[in-house]
C-alpha cells in the first residue's frame, strides 16, 4: 500500500491506494488566514490597525507614513493610498474623525492633521509641535474627542491637549503631569469627560485618570496601580475597559461603572498567562478578546464571558505575523498588522478556535 499526500484549499488529503481500491482520509489543516498583504515599502513597520468602513488605516513606524488599504474583499487587501511628510517620522499615534486623520510623530514631536477623503490623494491640513523646548523622549498614542486631540508624551510624562477645531491652525491648550516616577505616558483612551492614560517602561506603572471636561484645565483625579498593570492599551465596551499588559503576559478588565471625580475605576479581572506572549493591543467582539502576541508572532484569544475571570482559549501563529503590533476585530474577522512582517493579515476569528 502506498500513501499520496495532496493539499487542497488548506486541507491535507491522504490517499491510500492499491491497484483496485483507493480510500481518502481527510485531516484538517486549514488556516484561519483568509487574506494577507506584504509590502516592505508601504507597510514597513506597521504600528496599528484602525478600521472604518471598507478601509483599514495603518500608521507605519519604520515606513514614516500612513497607509490606507481596501479591505472590501478580505481575501485580497490592497493598498489604495499612502501619506508622507518631512515632519512625519516614526508614526506611533493615530486618531480618525470622519475624513480627518490625526498622526503623532514620535521623534519630531509633531501632530499632523491629514485630509483622507480621497485615499489616493491625501493632503496635509495643518501641523503643530507637541513638546517643550529642548524636550526629549517620544510621543506615543493619542485619542480624539469633540475637536481636541489628547496626546501622550512619554519623555515629559505628560498628557497634552491640542485644539484642532481649526485644522489649519492646531494649538496646544493644556497639559498635565501624569506621573513623576520612572514610567512615562504611553496610551490615551477617552471615557466621557475623562482621559485614561496608561504608562509604561517603569519599574511600577499606572493608569492615570484625568478630568478633561475643560480641555484647557485638565485635572488629575487619581490612579490605579497593580503589579501586572502596564501600557493599559485596549478597548472600552459598555462599562468595561479590556486592556493588554505587554511586559507581564497579562490582560486586565477594568470596571468603569460610576466613574467620577470621587469614584475611581477598579480592576475587576486579571489573566496572567505565558501563552499571551507579550500582548500589545486588545480588541473585543462579543465574548472574545483578541490580542496581537509579539513573542508568539500571532494572535491570542481570551474568553471574557465572565469579566471577573477571563480565560485563555487559544493562540495562532504564522510567519506572516512576525512581531505583530496592531490589531482590530470586527464581525467575522481579525485584522493584524505585523511590524516585522511588513504585513496586514486578515483571519476568520471563528476559525481561530477550530
Amino acid at each position: 500500500m502506498r500513501a499520496v499526500e495532496a493539499v487542497f484549499k488548506g486541507t491535507l488529503i491522504i490517499l491510500f491506494g492499491t491497484s483496485c481500491l483507493t480510500h481518502a482520509a481527510v485531516v484538517f489543516a486549514a488556516s484561519p488566514i483568509v487574506g494577507s498583504l506584504v509590502d516592505s515599502e508601504n507597510l514597513n513597520g506597521v504600528e496599528d490597525v484602525f478600521l472604518n468602513g471598507d478601509l483599514a488605516y495603518l500608521p507605519c513606524r519604520e515606513g514614516h507614513c500612513l497607509t490606507i488599504c481596501s479591505i472590501k474583499d478580505p481575501s485580497q487587501p490592497q493598498v489604495v493610498g499612502t501619506f508622507r511628510d518631512p515632519d512625519l517620522d516614526d508614526v506611533t499615534g493615530f486618531a480618525l474623525d470622519g475624513n480627518t486623520a490625526y498622526l503623532a510623530s514620535q521623534s519630531s514631536h509633531f501632530l499632523l492633521i491629514v485630509d483622507v477623503t480621497v485615499p489616493e490623494k491625501m493632503k496635509l491640513l495643518g501641523k503643530v509641535r507637541i513638546s517643550q523646548k529642548g524636550s526629549t523622549g517620544p510621543l506615543y498614542k493619542m485619542a480624539y474627542r469633540d475637536g481636541y486631540c489628547y496626546m501622550s508624551h512619554q519623555g515629559e510624562k505628560k498628557l497634552y491637549i491640542v485644539d484642532v477645531r481649526d485644522k489649519s491652525r492646531p494649538h496646544v491648550v493644556g497639559n498635565i503631569q501624569v506621573t513623576t516616577k520612572g514610567d512615562g505616558a504611553y496610551c490615551v483612551t477617552m471615557n466621557g469627560d475623562y482621559a485614561l492614560v496608561g504608562t509604561v517602561f517603569g519599574k511600577s506603572n499606572r493608569l492615570a485618570v484625568v478630568n478633561v471636561a475643560d480641555p484647557a484645565h485638565p485635572r488629575m483625579v487619581g490612579e490605579l496601580t497593580d503589579p501586572h498593570l502596564s501600557e493599559a492599551i485596549g478597548t472600552i465596551v459598555d462599562d468595561r475597559f479590556y486592556i493588554a499588559c505587554w511586559p507581564h503576559n497579562a490582560m486586565m478588565v477594568i470596571n468603569l461603572s460610576g466613574m467620577s471625580d470621587t469614584r475611581l475605576p477598579y480592576i475587576e479581572g486579571v489573566l496572567v498567562d505565558p501563552r499571551l506572549s507579550k500582548p500589545n493591543r486588545c480588541a473585543v467582539v462579543g465574548n472574545r478578546a483578541y490580542f496581537p502576541i509579539i513573542a508568539g508572532h500571532g494572535v491570542g484569544v481570551v474568553d471574557i464571558s465572565d469579566p471577573a475571570t477571563p480565560r485563555f482559549v487559544t493562540s495562532y501563529s504564522d510567519p506572516l505575523m512576525k512581531k505583530p503590533y496592531g490589531l482590530a476585530a470586527r464581525g467575522e474577522y481579525v485584522f493584524v498588522g505585523a511590524r516585522a512582517g511588513d504585513s496586514l493579515v486578515i483571519l476568520n476569528r471563528r476559525a481561530l478556535e477550530k
